[in-house]
């Protein structure tokens, strides 16, 4: 079975053509990394996922069933991890709420939190290893924190798939090392699959099971060894790029920090 099947997928925004015949499909469960430039795509691809966007023409499928006409069944399938930033921190919330929005926010403005939603929560927090944080306000974490406790928001609602939105921003590296084997773990343990957007390359280099290099249309997809290539890079970032392989990996080790 396929986690998610994009057939000539396009998508206009304001007038401008977003993504443009954009089609792959990953097996289920595996990690995809979503690789391009500003303004490539990437976040309007995953929107288009969650029908937060609609597509001008082509066609989406998740776990097999079509996104046409059953967008809530398919919404039920996904968990959101969005970016740290756009969580308002203005509001005092606790860790416990953080993660509790998700599965408050399915079933309508009324729903009061039941046993089952509770014990889910705690179960996701403990999953990611910081359930002795459910009652600590959520902008007193640090970075890695925060974006742990996000993952585990995402988790307590029991996806088949998770969609990260930039995962890595702003985070230290040790944190960003602490998160990546956390998201082999889910595709191994839980059989989750993981779409997630990024602009780093390297950290996934061993955990992805597929990349998609995008830039409005598909440049390259495939396992990494078969896409971290200089040619496909340097059409991707539209600048040189130099690839270094080692140990049956390769590396990214200079690109335009501004593409």
């Amino acid at each position: 079975m396929y986690a998610v099947e994009v057939n000539n997928l396009t998508v206009e925004l304001d007038g401008f053509t977003v993504l443009e015949n954009v089609s792959f499909k990953l097996e289920h469960p595996s990690i995809l990394a979503i690789i391009g430039p500003n303004g490539a795509g990437k976040t309007t691809l995953l929107r288009t996922l969650l029908g937060i966007i609609p597509a001008v023409s082509g066609s989406i499928k998740v776990m097999g069933i079509p996104l046409k006409n059953n967008l809530t069944k398919i919404r039920r399938l996904i968990g959101y991890v969005p970016q740290r930033t756009r969580i308002s921190t203005s509001v005092p919330l606790r860790v416990r709420d953080v993660v509790l929005m998700a599965r408050l926010s399915r079933n309508g403005p009324f729903y009061l939190p039941r046993k089952k939603d509770i014990l889910a929560a705690k179960q996701a927090l403990e999953y990611v290893g910081l359930l002795d944080l459910w009652n600590k306000r959520f902008t007193h974490l640090s970075g890695g924190q925060q974006q742990k406790v996000l993952i585990a928001r995402a988790l307590a609602v029991e996806p088949k798939i998770l969609l990260f939105d930039e995962p890595f921003t702003g985070l230290d590296i040790p944190s960003e090392k602490a998160i990546i084997p956390l998201l082999y773990t889910l595709r191994v343990k839980k059989g989750v699959s993981i779409l997630l957007v990024t602009h780093d390359i390297n950290p996934l280099i061993n955990c992805a099971d597929k990349m998609l290099l995008l830039r409005k249309r598909v440049i390259g997809f495939g396992n990494p060894l078969e896409v971290i290539k200089e040619d496909l890079l340097t059409q991707l970032y539209g600048a040189r790029v130099t690839v270094v392989e080692k140990e049956k990996a390769c590396y990214v080790v200079e690109r335009d920090r501004h593409a």
